[in-house]
């Protein structure tokens, strides 16, 4: 196929980097080169940290912007009329009501993926474009099956338009990163270590892990946690919770790594992954450790996590918000044998065939 009839297909995503960031660039990855021309855009201040995740080969324009309601809506207008792809694509719930906008249009194919519920999104007013925008979506991909009902419920589209993939694995990108050093030093190694990889967020619950640490530690003194994830001193969610840490003792036993683009290693040669979230769109991160062969703890904070883990086999469940169930579960996880990965994420082949009968 000649690059004149190949189908031009631009990503939009922002410059900071979590899940629907990272299942951005592996869906745009899963497209045959000789069949799609694929460009990312990051749409933020700078390229940020998430151009490090996408390959070289691929092109990248920034559209740059300090705020989304900054006149936002007319740069991008300007990058998809002067690019003039076949279709545009975005997982974040901002971004993906103004693409469907601007792609009314301009006459070109849109396809959105929920990044999360949309009874959970913090700004009502992005739930209100949704209401407005998702009509004259081409496609619609919901994470798991309760995200798809809510989102035909929400906002009248046809059940066809609303399609559920759960989130794909871009397995050889692990494997390779998997090559990369043990992380941990030797002394580290002799530890009980376990490890939560996420963005400082109240959603991703931080402070609710430290608070069932600490009472793990108090039994079990030889046990370490590694909180992995982008922080700002300035914060306060993560001056709290570096404060708790520091009131109680634990600056020995509590770590924070920050940002890491290899968060595998990490998760690899630990003994086990602790996800205390209050509300996840599709966890990543525990999909990850599972495929790992890791024992996780983590919190019911939506419903298919009860599809992901299976409770006293390759994972112990516990409710939200319980620091106390949220430590029992940390000192039963490592009498788990048998981790083996229960989830089944959505294959290469069904987001190709997706985007070839757009």
């Amino acid at each position: 196929m000649s690059r004149q009839n190949k189908n031009k297909v631009l990503f939009f995503l922002p410059p900071t980097v979590g899940g629907a960031e990272r299942m951005t660039i592996a869906i745009g990855k899963m497209l045959p080169r000789d069949e799609f021309e694929v460009k990312f855009v990051i749409v933020g201040k700078t390229l940020g940290d998430i151009v490090k995740f996408i390959p070289q080969e691929y092109p990248v324009s920034l559209i740059r912007i300090r705020r989304i309601w900054q006149g936002g809506i007319f740069r991008i207008w300007n990058m998809v009329r002067k690019e003039r792809p076949d279709i545009v694509f975005s997982s974040m719930l901002y971004l993906n009501a103004r693409l469907i906008l601007i792609s009314k249009c301009c006459g070109n194919k849109v396809i959105v993926r929920n990044n999360i519920d949309l009874s959970r999104a913090i700004l009502k007013r992005n739930v209100l474009l949704v209401r407005l925008t998702y009509k004259w979506a081409d496609k619609v991909i919901a994470q798991q099956e309760e995200m798809r009902k809510e989102i035909i419920a929400f906002t009248g589209l046809p059940a066809e338009k609303v399609i559920t993939l759960q989130n794909p694995m871009d397995t050889q990108y692990i494997d390779e990163c998997l090559k990369a050093a043990n992380p941990y030093t030797a002394e580290e190694r002799k530890q009980y270590n376990y490890i939560w990889t996420a963005r400082f967020a109240p959603q991703k619950g931080q402070d609710l892990l430290v608070r069932a640490f600490d009472i793990v530690h108090r039994e079990k003194p030889e046990a370490h946690l590694y909180l992995l994830g982008k922080y700002d001193e300035e914060d306060p969610y993560f001056a709290s919770i570096k404060r708790f840490v520091t009131e109680h003792n634990l600056q020995d036993a509590v770590h924070f790594i920050g940002f890491d683009r290899n968060p595998y290693r990490w998760i690899k040669h630990a003994d086990c992954l602790v996800m205390p979230s209050r509300f996840e769109g599709l966890p990543n991160t525990l999909v990850d450790a599972m495929y790992l062969g890791k024992p996780v703890v983590a919190t019911r904070c939506i419903p298919v996590i009860d599809r992901i883990v299976k409770d006293g086999e390759n994972g112990i469940l516990v409710e939200t918000e319980n620091t106390e169930a949220l430590a029992e579960g940390m000192k039963k996880a490592p009498e788990l044998k048998d981790c083996r990965m229960t989830y089944h994420p959505a294959s290469k082949e069904d987001f190709i065939s997706l985007f070839r009968g757009i």
